[in-house]
């Protein structure tokens, strides 16, 4: 049996549409960070940014100053041009 489509079905049938979206959106605004090739000499180099590197939606109870693998900076969504 079909049910009549509402506008507010139809909001709840794209909620998850769009929770499943945002991560793609928020990477799509973040332009990469251009390094040079030596600063990721191997896989435990680490490198130290500002939170805000994450995003505008960071949690600020991270701290301000963050070190990390390039694997875990781009798990988080940034993304390096290496030179």
């Amino acid at each position: 049996m079909l049910r009549p489509t509402t506008p507010f079905t139809l909001l709840i049938a794209a909620i998850p549409a769009f929770a499943l979206a945002q991560p793609v959106l928020a990477q799509a605004a973040m332009k990469p960070i251009t390094m040079s090739k030596s600063v990721f000499k191997d896989d435990t180099s680490r490198v130290c940014m500002p939170r805000e590197t994450l995003g505008k939606g960071v949690d600020k109870t991270l701290p301000k100053t963050i070190c990390d693998t390039q694997a875990g900076w781009e798990s988080g969504g940034v993304t390096f041009k290496l030179k």
